[in-house]
């Protein structure tokens, strides 16, 4: 049975060169009955878009000119679902993601009447916040005050109408306004309440994964594991700089 979940990946052809390894490790971990559904930009060649996707994944084009909340808006209403799985190509997963936990989670969501639910863990909220238990162990529920940006499960609707009311550019996706239009939002994540000070995303309960990228540069620092897992799919770890004042614990 198909997950009430669909996954929606941002990109755009300026990161073909991390598509590889993004999308061997989607393969490899990725449950086939979560459909995915992948966003590029219109002008990108179409030749490497063939090579580089898989002919399963749902494909969707945005015009080059657009904002990034536009953008990435197109794609939203052409993916027929409630809840949807939002990621850009550089969140490479490192961990099974199962149908089965995405509709667990959906299930919470649509309880709570919840329009934006994190995949990650920070200690901020686990130190102050009991939470619900889940049916999984050391994983639990907790409120949010308002969203983070990826990987994390939206009500569609409300992820566009995000992008229809606050035109933004992606750098700006957690600035002020966007803080205060999510916390009207219900948001809540489940975390791994065991392991929060030291492991904050590669043991995420619905989509383990290391960022490769923070602001142009590689993650290698936070994730030590990174760089030959990246080396293991061609990928030249050796073109930029190395990210040292990310803002989150280093795990």
């Amino acid at each position: 049975m198909k997950s009430k979940v669909k996954i929606v990946i941002y990109t755009h052809s300026e990161y073909s060169f991390i598509w590889k390894a993004f999308v061997e490790q989607m393969n490899k971990f990725v449950d086939l009955n979560i459909e995915i559904h992948l966003g590029y930009n219109d002008s990108a060649d179409a030749l490497k878009i063939e090579m580089a996707i898989p002919k399963h994944w749902h494909r969707h084009t945005y015009p080059e000119e657009f904002k990034w909340t536009d953008r990435v808006n197109k794609i939203l209403k052409e993916v027929d679902s409630e809840y949807v799985l939002f990621l850009h190509e550089d969140w490479i997963p490192t961990g099974e993601v199962k149908s089965e936990i995405l509709d667990y989670c959906a299930d919470f969501m649509k309880e709570k009447k919840c329009g934006f639910f994190l995949s990650y863990s920070h200690i901020s909220v686990t130190s102050t916040q009991q939470g619900i238990p889940t049916i999984y162990p050391e994983y639990t529920f907790y409120k949010q005050d308002s969203h983070v940006f990826q990987p994390a499960i939206w009500d569609k609707k409300v992820f566009e109408e995000f992008c229809t009311v606050l035109h933004k550019e992606k750098h700006q996706n957690e600035d002020r306004e966007c803080l205060g239009f999510m916390r009207q939002k219900n948001a809540y994540s489940v975390q791994n309440h065991v392991t929060v000070a030291t492991i904050l995303t590669t043991n995420s309960l619905i989509f383990p994964h290391m960022h490769a990228l923070s602001q142009g540069l590689w993650n290698f620092k936070r994730y030590p594991s990174l760089e030959s897992l990246l080396q293991s799919y061609n990928v030249n770890t050796k073109d930029r700089g190395v990210h040292t004042w990310w803002e989150l614990d280093t795990q």
